[in-house]
């Protein structure tokens, strides 16, 4: 059995889901079919049912919880020299640095982050896109008795410093790879090829960077939604007929192209608030902005720039 030798721990809505569909295109990497796994957040926890829990603060029912579901994730691995997960949750999750320090300790750890203001307010366009915002208004953030601070996805996910310091207080540091979401958006390819060379993989090949995967944004067109969304009523049809032919279905690169490329259309994205930005990074993360240029040796003075 071979389990994971690199894992991608975060952040959320930091393109995470790109760098797995870039990797998944590589012939000598193994991805987990589940794309977030969270095992070593939840192993041995019991998961909640979506509708017993209405402020959403067990958000991810399709977690792994034993290591005998983990183990088979990677059953059909042959001979790829990387075999990897994705899982943010691992990010924030305060154990899971432990476990996995534990269960894979000479695993390579790859971190994308976005300013943490940013990746917030994408959050919250995300949660609007499935119409499950925390809140009415993003400005609700500041209320720290507020489920914005409760639930681990919101504001406390910013909080890189604290959460990546655990990590590098039991990894060695070559074990860890940071990048940042703005050179995902400048030099895609540059950023993909360095992370195939660091997996040890071919760090020639090229993906498709063609698609634009999980945009966030509110639905213009909620009928339009219902037929193309993310739980639109064609997919939970056919899933529930054949889960194999959906399963088929979905890896159609071309079908994945046009359908990503219609959700974006009927998505708006109304431009965060100046003052809501300053407040973000002056209340509530520019210190851990500042510790975090320390730890991972990046200038993030941009991250800190209230003039935006």
């Amino acid at each position: 059995m071979r389990l994971p030798n690199f894992i991608i721990i975060g952040a959320g809505k930091s393109g995470t889901t790109a760098l797995y569909e870039y990797l998944a295109e590589h012939p000598e990497v193994y991805m987990s079919k589940v794309k977030e796994t969270n095992f070593f957040a939840l192993e041995g926890e019991e998961l909640v049912d979506p509708k017993d829990d209405p402020q959403q603060m067990y958000h991810y029912p399709w977690s792994i919880t034993t290591r005998q579901e983990y183990d088979a994730l990677f059953s059909e691995v042959r001979d790829e020299k990387a075999v990897g997960e994705v899982s943010p949750m691992y990010l924030y999750h305060s154990t899971a640095p432990g476990k996995i320090s534990e269960s894979l300790p000479g695993v390579k750890l790859i971190v994308i982050l976005r300013n943490p203001v940013d990746r917030l307010y994408s959050r919250f366009m995300h949660l609007a896109r499935e119409r499950r915002e925390p809140s009415e208004a993003f400005e609700d953030c500041f209320d720290k008795d507020s489920i914005w601070w409760r639930r681990n996805d919101l504001i406390q996910e910013g909080f890189y410093y604290t959460h990546l310091k655990r990590y590098y207080d039991l990894f060695d540091q070559s074990q860890i790879k940071v990048y940042l979401y703005e050179e995902l958006r400048s030099d895609p390819l540059r950023l993909i090829q360095n992370m195939y060379d660091f997996i040890g993989v071919d760090g020639w090949y090229e993906p498709d960077l063609s698609v634009e995967y999980n945009v966030s944004g509110k639905i213009k067109n909620p009928f339009v939604d219902r037929f193309i969304g993310q739980k639109s009523i064609l997919k939970s049809a056919l899933s529930s007929i054949s889960p194999r032919i959906m399963n088929t279905v979905t890896k159609q690169e071309w079908l994945k192209k046009h359908v990503n490329k219609l959700r974006k259309q009927n998505l708006t994205k109304p431009a965060l608030k100046p003052g809501t930005r300053i407040r973000l990074i002056e209340e509530v993360y520019g210190n851990e902005i500042t510790k975090l240029q320390k730890l991972i040796g990046k200038d993030l003075s941009g991250w800190l720039d209230t003039t935006k």
